[in-house]
């Protein structure tokens, strides 16, 4: 039988976005192993990965230190799983197993191993500094030598990729968002806020997303304290990440600006607490994409976001929410007046839903289901006339 390797940094990633992956090669007679750091957190990911009929292999990626003594294992770690196990195809995700998977997939892609990197957004983008632009785009430019196919979620990576070294530029949709789930959830609206712990007037600005710098929340306190809407609640939710000080930050900051601040931590049941909110916010300073934005928006909750490359792919200034500034409390402050005004809210939110069509799950899974069959197919055809030539 075929067999297939899934690498990301944190092996959670793959539960949360890649079980259709998974799946698709599957039907493809694949057998597929999954690589990534399954102690992220506190889950039984390799019980999970077993359900779905992979075999899973732990290797401590780090999403944030790639020169690293632990960069270096996880380089020979993952060269003698290569070794041993001889795939056909290596599909790689997230920056750090990006690079390192490449590296040690050289030799093998010499003798017909297919490479794919899927980016969940390049760090260098149009909002980035000069210095982050020509380390990464360096970095991203050398390894697409040693890639069959990068596949991109947002417009603005799939221009940089086609200018790439790579056999093969893809634009896939994101992930892919069951929309259904949240246009057709329902439920008791004071009810399950009373169970949240939100005032019964209240004005509920929704972030759905971890809580690290990156996604930036301290921006959306600091224009709600400019705001002074005096119902104003902030609700997060999402885990905090150890190796960042946000959760006290945000605290404090949330205290001196007098704004009542809600972390939920993690939860599933996003569709039913955006049926809470009034509006949504997306203030990331980077984001490939923003899987939360659509689903806010599949729910017909109109937005504030970051006006940076993934977001623009689907919030439309005006027409389904705001983009704002990242880097300005007082642009976000201006945004979210526009949508506390009742009859503005309603005028924004009857294009929310129908706005992010093109990044429906079912869309998204066709594209892939095409993708993979025509890197794969064309590798076993070219495999075909090597050994005929032979």
């Amino acid at each position: 039988m075929k067999k297939a390797l899934i690498v990301t940094a944190f092996a959670d990633f793959i539960r949360a976005f890649l079980v259709k992956d998974i799946h698709i090669l599957q039907d493809m007679g694949y057998e597929v192993h999954c690589a990534g750091n399954g102690r992220s957190f506190e889950t039984d990911i390799a019980g999970f990965l077993k359900e779905n009929g992979t075999v899973f292999h732990e290797i401590a990626f780090s999403s944030n230190r790639p020169f690293s003594l632990s960069s270096v294992r996880c380089y020979r770690q993952l060269a003698d799983l290569l070794k041993e196990e001889r795939f056909d195809a290596v599909f790689l995700h997230t920056p750090i197993p990006g690079v390192i998977g490449r590296a040690a997939a050289a030799k093998y892609r010499r003798d017909g191993m297919k490479v794919v990197y899927t980016t969940h957004g390049f760090y260098f983008h149009k909002g980035s500094s000069f210095k982050t632009r020509l380390i990464y785009k360096t970095i991203e430019t050398v390894m697409s030598r040693y890639t069959d196919a990068i596949i991109t979620i947002n417009r603005e990576d799939y221009a940089a990729a086609k200018k790439m070294k790579c056999g093969k530029a893809y634009y896939l949709p994101g992930m892919g968002v069951d929309l259904e789930r949240y246009r057709n959830c329902r439920i008791d609206r004071d009810a399950y806020r009373r169970a949240l712990g939100i005032p019964e007037n209240a004005f509920v600005v929704l972030a759905v997303g971890e809580l690290s710098n990156r996604k930036n929340h301290i921006v959306i306190v600091d224009a709600l304290g400019e705001c002074a809407i005096p119902e104003a609640v902030f609700v997060i939710c999402g885990r905090a990440y150890t190796e960042e000080d946000t959760t006290e930050g945000l605290l404090d900051e949330a205290k001196e600006k007098n704004i009542k601040l809600i972390l939920t931590g993690f939860r599933e049941d996003i569709p039913e607490i955006c049926r809470c909110a009034d509006i949504g916010v997306l203030p990331s300073k980077r984001e490939g994409l923003g899987l939360a934005g659509i689903e806010m928006l599949a729910s017909g909750l109109p937005i504030v976001a970051s006006g940076v490359h993934g977001i623009v792919d689907y919030v439309k200034d005006g027409y389904n929410g705001y983009l704002a500034d990242p880097n300005d409390s007082h642009d976000f402050a201006e945004k979210i007046k526009k949508l506390y005004d009742p009859e503005m809210r309603k005028a924004v939110s009857v294009n929310c839903s129908a706005s992010v069509e093109d990044f429906a799950l079912v869309r998204s899974k066709e594209a892939l289901k095409k993708m993979f069959s025509e890197i794969l197919e064309t590798d076993r055809i070219v495999s075909e006339e090597k050994h005929a030539k032979r």
